[in-house]
Parts: structure tokens; C-alpha cells; sequence
């Protein structure tokens, strides 16, 4: 898949969070507590992470982390068609960051709210040149577990 990043200034109005909470969003902006719930752990075992406990008029998943970060397979989150928010930073002044596809294929990172220093772009950046390597490892998975 290719890479792209862009910026767009938008406010997400999102509700206040503890660390290492993960909500489901709907388009409206509204979110969810998903209790217990990690898309790292989600995404821990070689296949395909189950798709989230997310409400039915759920566009996206939102997780606080401690950084503007994605984490290398995040990118699961979008084969169940929906997008991940990383909200972190102090409640007042919060950065949020997106990741979906665009045309298909194509991931895209948008900033939603506040900064992203040079370290967070360059971090951002490896984590989506890993992606590749995780489709690839899926794949292999899954035609490993046809072989039987």
C-alpha cells in the first residue's frame, strides 16, 4: 500500500479520556468507551485482529496514547473498514491524529488537532513503512494456514 501523509486542521470533538483508552466514534463525533479494549492487544497474534466491540454507527476507533503515535499493526484496525484517532496530550491543548485509506489502498495520516514535532513525523513514518511488511506477514499467514 502506498503512503501518504497530510494535515488538515478540523476539531474532533471527542470525550475526555484516561491513558490507554480506546472509544468507537460515530460520524457525528460521538464516542463510546470501549471498556478493556486495545487495538495493540487486539492486533498481537499473526492473524487478522477480530473486529472491534464498536457501536453499529461506528466510522472509527479512537485511542489516548501517551505520543502521537501509530504502532506497527495498527493498519489492521482499517480492514474491518473503519479508521483509528490516536488522541494524547493534555485535555486542553490535545494532539489527534488519523489513519485510513484513501482510493482503496493508499494510507492516509491527517492531523487533526495541534502539533506534530519533527521526532513524531519521523516516528510516524517508519511505523507506516512497516505496514507493508505487515500485510505481507498476513498474507503469508493465511496461505500458510490454507497449505495446512
Amino acid at each position: 500500500m502506498k503512503t501518504l501523509i497530510a494535515c488538515v486542521s478540523l476539531s474532533l470533538a471527542a470525550a475526555s479520556a484516561a491513558s490507554a483508552s480506546c472509544y468507537s466514534l460515530n460520524a457525528e463525533g460521538d464516542a463510546a468507551l470501549m471498556a478493556g479494549y486495545s487495538v495493540t492487544e487486539a492486533a498481537s497474534g499473526p492473524e487478522l485482529m477480530d473486529r472491534p466491540p464498536v457501536a453499529d454507527d461506528a466510522i472509527a476507533v479512537m485511542c489516548v496514547r501517551p505520543a502521537p503515535e501509530f504502532r506497527e499493526k495498527d493498519f489492521e484496525l482499517l480492514h474491518h473498514g473503519l479508521s483509528l484517532f490516536v488522541r494524547s496530550g493534555p485535555e486542553e491543548e490535545p494532539t489527534v491524529i488519523s489513519l485510513s485509506l484513501r482510493d482503496g489502498d493508499q494510507y492516509a495520516v491527517q492531523l487533526h488537532e495541534g502539533d506534530l514535532s519533527e521526532d513524531d513525523v519521523a516516528a510516524i513514518t517508519a511505523v507506516l513503512e512497516g505496514f507493508d511488511a505487515g500485510e505481507a506477514a498476513l498474507i503469508r499467514y493465511y496461505q500458510d494456514q490454507a497449505d495446512g
